[in-house]
């Protein structure tokens, strides 16, 4: 089995040129990494899309760097697809992204334009949240964002951020480490010895809580000069 991190960019779609349809942004580049079945990195992929309705928006183009004269000649969503699907080939593939977004754009950009591609049921059959899977690894209860995972794993992120390519190979990094538990513990015992901690910590005051209420209102106190309340 082959292993492929996905990110993708898009294009805010302004009202002007949605009028009364539904997709509120469009495809503008996909980045992709393969790796194998011990997810060894095996090659890349790196597309831009040619949006359809409208220019490049402004803030889009500060955030990913992606301007008018980069999509201009680049291919339209069905090539795109076609493309992509012919890279990543018949072999049975997981595929993984960092949340759930980049599978719900595939899936209403495709319906939106007919798209008649099956890599698309494909993706959506084997498809793994991995910001969601990374977040249950660390016991965190709230989910982070890829560069915070990159900078918890003491890995430089390679690239710009906001890349579709540069974006895939830092989370296949962290995919990578995943997938090594003795290695994963090693590098990750900073935050997952905090995480146990503030657990710890958090469990105590949910026991007690009255206690450490009248603690903290004591300590409060205290730090004001002021005689504690008997």
């Amino acid at each position: 089995m082959q292993h492929i991190m996905i990110d993708l960019e898009m294009n805010k779609i302004e009202k002007q040129w949605r009028g009364k349809n539904k997709l509120s942004s469009e495809l503008i580049e996909i980045g992709a990494v393969r790796m194998d079945d011990s997810f060894a990195v095996v090659d890349t992929y790196q597309s831009y899309v040619k949006p359809e309705f409208g220019p490049m928006d402004a803030v889009i183009i500060d955030l990913t760097g992606i301007t008018d004269d980069k999509v201009k000649d680049a291919p339209e969503f069905f090539e795109a697809m076609d493309d992509f699907a012919a890279w990543i080939g018949p072999e049975e593939t997981q595929f993984y992204s960092w949340s759930m977004s980049d599978i719900r754009q595939f899936q209403h950009e495709a319906l939106f334009k007919s798209y008649p591609g099956e890599i698309i049921q494909r993706m959506e059959s084997h498809w793994t949240d991995f910001q969601e899977e990374f977040r249950r690894l660390l016991g965190l209860h709230h989910r982070i964002k890829l560069s915070y995972a990159v900078s918890a794993a003491d890995y430089e992120f390679q690239g710009a951020q906001h890349t579709a390519l540069a974006d895939a190979v830092n989370t296949a990094e962290i995919l990578r480490l995943s997938k090594d538990p003795e290695r994963f513990r090693t590098v990750m015992k900073p935050v997952l010895d905090l995480v146990s901690q503030e657990r710890q910590e958090q469990t105590l005051m949910d026991m007690c809580p009255d206690f450490f209420a009248a603690f903290m209102d004591v300590a409060d106190k205290d730090k004001d000069g002021k005689e504690p309340a008997k």
